[in-house]
């Protein structure tokens, strides 16, 4: 998830609903994200997370579709 993630490789971004190098905007929604889930860990919490992320890019593109 995020920790592994370097300035130059792409990575789901929650607040953006997209994937792309992430900025400190993008890793402090990553965080708050981290902080109110706590109680999911390992392949858990990342699932959810990339799930988080899916259903933003959804609501993104039916938002755009309009």
């Amino acid at each position: 998830m995020p920790q592994a993630a370097t300035a130059t490789q792409p990575t789901m971004c929650l607040l953006h609903g997209d994937f792309h190098l992430m900025e400190q905007a993008c890793w402090s929604a990553t965080l708050d994200w981290q902080l109110t889930h706590t109680h999911l860990e390992g392949t858990a919490a990342r699932d959810a997370y990339l799930t988080a992320v899916e259903r933003r890019m959804l609501d993104n593109l039916a938002r755009s579709s309009r």
